[in-house]
């Protein structure tokens, strides 16, 4: 029965998941695979065509530059959450194309980052990312890093809304030669292993 039950859930994530692309042969292979392998396993399906955004901030310090990062990441751009949990970023201080890297993705445009962000967890849960260190400024690098805390959440994307326990991100993002965001990477807390194995977890608190 257990066998069953596990089955019915990977048949749901496949049909029903309309950001994680998995089946159940994936799910089999990629418990065997290394850390660099498990983004080819967890990859966001597609999310609509590239879309452009004509209007841009070019050259803003990296001062400058830090402090709207830290704004957008921790409170959102229209103050809707931090953006790792809502999509709410301000689109003017990133390339279209910048390059989105965590332990479970690595999505080459701006667009579609936003777009899943935007669909993945339940903005009723008062989900939070909260600054634990930095920003630290690298100027001959040209990035920006910081530690953050992201709180649990509610992956609204699956119908059995798994719940997402707290981690820690170590985040950071590369300036292009026009003072732009060209890439965004994240060290997480947890492993990509265990992040997917919470997505086949069952809500755990109510609505706040």
């Amino acid at each position: 029965m257990k066998i069953l039950a596990l089955l019915i859930c990977f048949d749901l994530l496949r049909i029903n998941s309309a950001l994680i692309s998995i089946d159940r042969r994936h799910f089999f292979i990629a418990a065997t695979a290394t850390a660099g392998d498990w983004r080819s396993y967890t990859a966001l399906a597609p999310l609509g065509t590239v879309v452009l955004n004509t209007e841009k901030l070019p050259g803003l310090s990296l001062e400058r530059m830090a402090d709207r990062l830290l704004h957008d990441i921790t409170k959102g751009a229209n103050d809707k959450g931090g953006y790792l949990v809502t999509g709410d970023l301000d689109p003017r201080i990133f390339e279209d194309t910048a390059r989105f890297v965590d332990p479970t993705n690595d999505v080459a445009s701006l667009s579609r980052y936003r777009k899943a962000l935007s669909l993945l967890f339940d903005p009723d849960i008062g989900q939070t990312v909260q600054l634990i260190e930095g920003p630290t400024i690298n100027s001959e690098a040209r990035s920006i890093s910081a530690k953050l805390h992201v709180s649990e959440g509610i992956l609204k994307a699956l119908p059995w809304r798994p719940h997402i326990r707290p981690f820690d991100t170590n985040i950071t993002w590369i300036l292009s030669n026009d003072g732009l965001v060209q890439q965004q990477s994240q060290v997480w807390s947890i492993s990509a292993q265990d992040a997917l194995l919470q997505t086949f977890s069952l809500p755990v608190f109510s609505k706040k």
